[in-house]
């Protein structure tokens, strides 16, 4: 298994509770995290070792005798599921059946680094799961097996990798159950495209964008890293909105309920973080701090 993020925990978990054999565990080094900067290890590092599973963390592969590692383990197959790291194409032949990836889109749209991101900032009205085999080339794979669904209306980024990460497990294992007679189906070549890493350039709200593109950045960047405005100094996140059938001047406030005017149409906050402090409904929020009626935000 190999993989860093909090997405891939329910594919370990259930692995683990369908008593697959998991000689390793892959997962990037601990670094420091949070303010305090202490060394933090990997979400999958801390239930890897709670299992009492072998644990390797590797800069790279880079050396060869981090490929004569995970070679000595002989292993079957090795999943792959939010991992962060190039696997050279050295490695990819070494497991009898491969490398399996968990892939949250309905490939062959959104390959690359952020497409549950990419598919809510875009407005997508669905997305999916592919489980591929992995090649050289960036999620470009044949597919095992794709599972399509909606999107629900308001849902954040964060909150909808909840939901791909459990559906993607159980597909996962479906695959696995039928390891030795499933085959894949080569990716389309048409409907390609690549969800970029995101920006910090891209988290601050552009108040000139029409409402419903600022709506759908608002939820395709919440929880983390989050779209934000500043005012007065401050940096304010919004983690979640409404969308409101008003007009006024780009980043203007409209009314006591913090209604935000975009280039056509407004946006409402449903829930807000300012800056040092933790997220909160806009009712709490004003309880707290006012905006002046008619005042415009950068």
């Amino acid at each position: 298994m190999m993989g860093s993020s909090q997405f891939a925990i329910p594919t370990l978990e259930l692995l683990l509770q369908r008593g697959y054999e998991i000689i390793a565990v892959y997962t990037q080094p601990p670094r420091s995290a949070n303010r305090g900067k202490k060394i933090t290890p990997t979400p999958i590092h801390e239930v890897a070792v709670k299992n009492d599973l072998k644990v390797f963390t590797p800069l790279d592969f880079s050396d060869e005798d981090s490929i004569r590692q995970f070679e000595s383990l002989e292993p079957d197959v090795a999943v792959v599921v939010s991992y962060g790291l190039i696997l050279p194409g050295s490695l990819l032949d070494i497991p009898r059946f491969g490398f399996l990836n968990i892939h949250p889109s309905l490939l062959p749209r959104w390959r690359g680094a952020a497409p549950i991101q990419r598919a809510l900032i875009e407005g997508d009205n669905k997305t999916g799961l592919s489980i591929i085999k992995v090649t050289e080339k960036l999620d470009a794979g044949p597919i095992f097996l794709k599972e399509e669904m909606e999107i629900d209306q308001g849902i954040t980024a964060s909150e909808l990798s909840d939901e791909l990460a459990v559906k993607g497990a159980d597909l996962l294992c479906r695959v696995m159950d039928n390891l030795e007679t499933i085959n894949p189906a080569e990716q389309s070549h048409t409907g390609i495209s690549y969800a970029k890493k995101i920006d910090k350039t891209e988290t601050r709200i552009d108040w000139n964008l029409p409402a419903e593109e600022v709506y759908n950045k608002i939820h395709g960047l919440s929880y983390q890293p989050g779209a934000w405005f500043e005012h007065r100094g401050v940096r304010i996140k919004i983690l979640k909105c409404e969308l409101i059938a008003r007009n006024g001047k780009p980043g203007q406030v409209l009314d006591q309920d913090m209604t935000l005017s975009c280039l056509k149409g407004s946006i409402r906050p449903t829930l807000i973080q300012r800056q040092g402090k933790t997220p909160m409904n806009l009712k709490d929020f004003l309880r707290g701090y006012k905006l002046e009626i008619g005042e415009k935000l950068s």
